[in-house]
């Protein structure tokens, strides 16, 4: 029975295995990935986007 009993943390993990990310520079160091730097990224892509011009209704 202990063989099918999980830590509270294999637990989380496994309802939730996306918690974190992080990249890995080029010394190997590990570098988490933040809501911030990923909304950064999302507004440096929309100004870059060429956008359609609005149509008016015919």
């Amino acid at each position: 029975m202990a063989n099918l009993e999980m830590s509270m943390n294999e637990k989380r993990q496994a309802s939730n295995p996306f918690q974190f990310a992080i990249l890995v520079d080029e010394q190997g160091r590990e570098i988490a990935i933040t809501e911030e730097m990923i909304q950064q990224a999302c507004a440096d892509l929309a100004k870059r986007c060429q956008f359609p011009a609005a149509r008016k209704a015919a």
